[in-house]
């Protein structure tokens, strides 16, 4: 018996758009992760952006983690592309 993945439209066929949502959703949750930060009024004084040391690492890992989010949404689309060009070619 073979086990299948569900897409998230509620069949088992998993889509390009829906890859494609989700990693949308990751990279915005991403975004926002750093708007929030930066809008902090802890890290603010007079307009300008006051960190210490360990803020400025805080802020580098979110941008880190929001680079990851699009690079692997752009790779695994990628990826998923070449091999419907695959498939189709072997048709």
């Amino acid at each position: 018996m073979a086990v299948t993945a569900p897409g998230t439209n509620g069949d088992e066929h998993l889509t390009t758009t829906e890859v494609s949502d989700n990693f949308e959703t990751y990279i915005q949750n991403a975004d926002q992760a750093i708007s929030d930060f930066l809008d902090d009024p802890a890290h603010q004084s007079d307009g300008a952006l006051q960190l210490s040391a360990s803020q400025s690492l805080e802020l580098q890992q979110l941008m880190a983690d929001q680079s990851i989010a699009a690079q692997t949404g752009t790779s695994t689309l990628k990826g998923v592309k070449d091999s419907i060009i695959a498939a189709a070619r072997n048709i």
